[in-house]
């Protein structure tokens, strides 16, 4: 098989997540547009400062859709990967089976056992050097572990985690004319949230329907990616899938 063949199969699953990402921008904006939430007022704690607090009253929680979208954002860009090794085994004379697949350890020990013996050891050792260098444990950076750890997770259930997450809120005071409170903190949504004090006389002025939230999705994922954007992580990811890949390029003849 030429390069160009061998490298084929592995963009196109890329592309895929590439696909799937701006379908999912396109879901989001489409979501938080629709106001998923309503926000409630109730007076400030402390009476005698004469602030109004607003909170979360309601919310819509975050569509099957999107979280399909994700896993098969995150599915696309894990495979792409394990394409690759099937094709770095076999340009190296070896023959690829099922139980082939990328590594990604966070221990020496974890990835010693991984490239330990069968038919991945068929793979150019100049290449082999490169897989090493791109584990977690080597990079310190997460974003493979948790493309790696999403992905299981996916392949078991839905991402049921996932949740709306906030970064600012505005009065908007008249047509183009917004007043902003930036907080650059994303925290995910939940009914009771409080979200800010103002000055009641401020309140007072406005309709509840003057009130709206920056809003975006988050992972909900407690003990992998709590808190993290889905679009940006997702872009990370496939940057660092990309750069990956084409590392690999001049192997695969």
């Amino acid at each position: 098989m030429s390069t160009n063949g061998r490298i084929h199969g592995i963009r196109l699953k890329i592309e895929r997540a590439k696909k799937h990402i701006r379908d999912l921008d396109a879901s989001i904006k489409a979501f938080a547009k629709n106001k998923p939430y309503r926000i409630g007022a109730k007076p400030h704690r402390v009476p005698a400062i004469h602030h109004t607090t607003l909170y979360v009253a309601e919310l819509t929680p975050v569509p099957d859709e999107i979280v399909l979208i994700i896993g098969d954002a995150i599915h696309n860009l894990r495979s792409s990967l394990d394409y690759l090794m099937w094709q770095l085994v076999e340009s190296g004379g070896g023959t690829p089976n099922k139980s082939i697949y990328f590594p990604v350890c966070n221990t020496p020990q974890q990835y010693k056992s991984a490239i330990g013996n069968g038919e991945i050891q068929k793979v150019a050792p100049e290449a082999l050097d490169i897989v090493g260098s791109v584990q977690p444990y080597v990079t310190l950076d997460q974003t493979l572990w948790l493309l790696h750890e999403l992905d299981i997770i996916d392949k078991h259930r839905l991402l049921l985690t996932v949740a709306a997450a906030m970064d600012k809120w505005g009065v908007e005071l008249s047509v183009n004319a917004t007043l902003t409170f930036d907080q650059y903190r994303f925290v995910p949504l939940r009914v009771g949230h409080e979200i800010t004090n103002i000055p009641t006389s401020t309140y007072e002025r406005h309709a509840d329907e003057d009130f709206h939230l920056g809003l975006d999705i988050a992972f909900g994922e407690s003990e992998v990616a709590d808190g993290e954007l889905v679009l940006y992580t997702l872009t990370k990811m496939t940057d660092l899938v990309e750069g990956i890949v084409t590392s690999f390029e001049r192997f695969l003849i």
